[in-house]
C-alpha cells in the first residue's frame, strides 16, 4: 500500500502536461521555420509540404494540450484541497508534518492516514467540511511512503 507524505502532496508536478507543452512548442517552431523557408523558396514544394505537416502536428498537440489542461484543472483542484486538508489535519491532531501521510492524493471518504506507526481511517461528511477518524489496523503492514 502506498502512502503519500505531506511534502509529496504539496509538490506534485504534472510531468505529462509539461512534456506535451514542450512538444507543442517544438511543433510551433517547426511550423514557423517551415513557413519562412517556404516563403523564401516559393518554387520548392518540399518546404510547403513540411510546413503543412508541422502545422498539423501543432494543431494536434495543441488539441491534446488543451484537453489535458482541462482534465488536470479538476485534478489540481482536488489535490489542492487534499493538501489543505492534510495541513489542517496535522495541526488538529498535533502531529508533525513529516510524520503524517495519506493513502490518497485526493480527498476521499474512507482514506487512511498514517501517523507515525498508527493508522486512522478518515470518514468525511457529505459536504466534505468535517471528518471523523477511527483507528484501524492493516492486514498487510508493508507500507511504502512516497515522499
Amino acid at each position: 500500500m502506498s502512502f503519500y507524505s505531506l511534502d509529496y502532496l504539496s509538490n506534485q508536478n504534472n510531468l505529462n502536461s509539461k512534456l506535451l507543452f514542450i512538444v507543442l512548442i517544438i511543433a510551433f517552431v517547426s511550423a514557423a521555420f517551415g513557413f519562412v523557408a517556404s516563403v523564401r523558396h516559393r518554387f520548392n514544394m518540399r518546404y510547403r509540404d513540411l510546413t503543412i505537416i508541422a502545422f498539423l502536428f501543432f494543431l494536434f498537440f495543441g488539441g491534446l494540450t488543451y484537453t489535458n489542461m482541462q482534465n488536470s484543472a479538476a485534478q489540481n483542484t482536488q489535490q489542492t484541497e487534499m493538501t489543505a486538508f492534510a495541513k489542517n489535519y496535522a495541526y488538529d491532531q498535533k502531529v508533525k508534518k513529516k510524520d503524517i501521510s495519506f493513502n490518497s492524493t485526493t480527498m476521499q471518504d474512507g482514506m487512511i492516514a498514517k501517523e507515525g506507526k498508527k493508522y486512522y481511517q478518515i470518514t468525511l461528511s457529505k459536504d466534505q467540511k468535517s471528518y471523523s477518524r477511527t483507528e484501524v489496523y492493516l492486514i498487510n503492514d508493508k507500507v511504502e511512503v512516497v515522499k
